[in-house]
């Protein structure tokens, strides 16, 4: 049994030639959260992996017949398509709307449906809208916290309430604030001896009023006795970023999600948190054996209120997000052996869920004609560029009759994660490049950069002092 995440099975499954006797004899696939597809950042990533996955199982049964099967004229008219393959795919997923569209790309034969009402424990849902974003996001989001201790009063029906904010400093002023204005009914003796436990002034000040936060900066120890606080009711509020949604089982009968948008640094701004990270909150809410219902309140501005009443619901249609790593992707393959022409490239295409959502959504994908003929066209066009682009950055050679075949390049870009952009500037890059080329050269591939965090700042500029002799001029 291997447990593994999208993209570290991508990594595996990129060199599946040299590992094809492992990969092949997989029977069974199973994919939780596969709404994730519709992720802009992870998306294309889990509908690749999960395409590579057929692609094996079909090039495993081309691999067991006989000699006599493939020398006949009936193998020689068998599709791909046709070939019956050995693996199952279970994939699990909130509910969506277009949920047979993905059954149907997993090849499944059948698609379940479970709602609200097989739920162990029912869960409410209420989308609060708290005002216009305005001019300034962080003022926004900072006026979320006013709002807070309104609706633990409304909903928390004094039981645990979980706070889920977007940063650690967030969680700490919210827990701080909460202090005033909402605290616990739980003797101070009790109370006491848990804040006497830790070493964050912070963190005490907060435990003796039944407040706490929970995020990756605190000690190993100040998180067991938050976890061990709030999990025998001493805590009755407990702020934590998203973290503690993936790790950590704590019962909770309210949950608040505060705010729909989270700073990513700088160089991102602010972006909308994914469905998947939505559910996996809101999941706090209600859990078996200690509660018999849970409530989830979303706090978001007026404007994205019907969008996350529709998440919440499971009314949002899942798009897909593989054509923005479409060159990269079929340069995979191709690096493979499995595409060696556009016709290849575009039968790929059209066992993945990009080509289902085309024909539903045409427009969203830029596609405007009618009927098959045009539709083949317009991928024909899409999978032709990509090609093209990697011939010009000599990944692949390209033959008279149209057809092609992977260069050092192609293998670089595929085994190495390398995406086109960067593998086009490496390919620029003279022979006899030196340190403080190939220097500039790492400096500018943004798939390398991260943004420098707030607590790395300290140690980097005390790194900075001990550097004897400093560079002079702007320091970009």
């Amino acid at each position: 049994m291997i447990l593994t995440t999208p993209e570290k099975w991508d990594s595996i499954t990129r060199k599946w030639n040299d590992q094809f006797v492992l990969l092949s004899s997989i029977k069974l696939v199973l994919i939780d959260e596969v709404h994730m597809i519709g992720e802009t950042d992870r998306g294309g990533t889990l509908e690749s992996v999960i395409s590579r996955m057929k692609t094996i199982q079909r090039a495993a049964c081309v691999k067991t017949l006989s000699i006599n099967e493939i020398a006949s004229s009936s193998y020689k008219n068998t599709t791909p398509d046709a070939l019956t393959s050995n693996m199952r795919i279970v994939a699990v997923s909130a509910t969506l709307p277009n949920l047979g569209q993905l059954a149907s790309f997993v090849e499944s034969g059948e698609a379940y449906v479970f709602d609200q009402s097989y739920r162990p424990v029912p869960l409410n849902i209420y989308v609060q809208a708290c005002g216009h974003i305005g001019s300034n996001r962080y003022l926004f989001d900072k006026s979320l916290n006013q709002h807070v201790p309104s609706i633990l009063k409304r909903f928390s029906n004094g039981r645990p309430v979980i706070v889920f904010c977007h940063s650690k400093k967030e969680t700490e002023q919210l827990a701080e604030e909460l202090t005033k204005s909402y605290s616990s009914s739980r003797n101070d003796s009790v109370l006491t001896n848990f804040a006497g436990r830790t070493d964050s002034a912070a963190l005490h000040r907060c435990i003796r009023k039944g407040m706490a936060f929970h995020h990756a900066g605190l000690d190993a120890s100040d998180r067991r006795i938050v976890e061990e606080a709030f999990g025998s009711g001493v805590i009755s509020c407990l702020c934590a970023t998203s973290t503690l949604a993936m790790g950590v089982n704590l019962p909770s009968h309210l949950v608040v999600i505060k705010g729909t948008s989270a700073y990513r640094g700088a160089g991102v701004g602010h972006q909308d948190i994914d469905a998947s990270s939505l559910l996996q909150m809101m999941g706090r809410a209600g859990r078996p054996g200690h509660d018999t219902s849970g409530t989830a309140v979303i706090m978001t501005d007026s404007l994205s209120k019907t969008r996350y009443e529709n998440v919440s619901q499971g009314l949002k249609v899942v798009e897909s997000h593989l054509e923005s790593k479409l060159t990269e992707v079929l340069n995979i393959e191709i690096s493979q052996g499995v595409i060696t022409s556009a016709e290849d490239a575009v039968n790929w295409v059209k066992s993945s869920f990009l080509y289902q959502r085309i024909q539903s959504n045409p427009l969203f994908y830029g596609f405007n004609g009618k009927g098959s003929d045009a539709l083949h066209s317009f991928i024909l066009d899409k999978c032709t560029n990509s090609i093209k682009k990697l011939h010009k950055i000599k990944a692949i050679s390209v033959e008279e009759d149209g057809t092609f075949s992977p260069l050092a390049a192609s293998h670089i870009m595929s085994r190495n994660f390398v995406d086109y952009e960067t593998m086009k500037s490496i390919v620029k890059l003279p022979h006899d490049s030196g340190p403080v080329q190939l220097l500039h050269f790492m400096s500018n591939c943004t798939k390398i950069q991260t943004q420098v965090r707030r607590d790395e700042k300290k140690h980097l500029n005390a790194a900075y002092k001990l550097i004897k002799y400093k560079l002079e001029g702007p320091q970009r």
